[in-house]
């Protein structure tokens, strides 16, 4: 289940829907990444739709990879987000409750 495009919206702080394509193009895009990073499907676990909302929020207000202002390629937390739910090559996983 895909995160709902009014949490993204306000997340954005956006009262408008103008931009629903291209949102709903990054929450795709951002839903992806999270599940090859996990290595697990996407679930709408509190720490993933955190993270795609984070990652939805860099795409929209960057729209290149890296900027001079901002030399970085994903924005800050997200990988400390998701490293709990990160499936580790000895096929341990942390758990976390929701």
């Amino acid at each position: 289940m895909p995160v709902p495009i009014t949490l993204i919206r306000a997340h954005l702080n956006l009262d408008h829907d103008h931009d629903d394509e291209l949102l709903t193009h990054y929450t795709d895009a951002a839903e992806a990444w999270v599940a090859a990073y996990t290595g697990q499907p996407f679930s709408r676990h509190s720490l993933e739709t955190q993270a795609v909302l984070m990652l939805v929020a860099h795409s929209y207000e960057n729209r290149e990879a890296v900027s001079f202002a901002n030399p970085f390629s994903l924005p800050f937390g997200v990988h400390d987000v998701l490293s709990p739910l990160k499936a580790r090559i000895t096929g341990h996983q942390a758990e976390v409750t929701a």
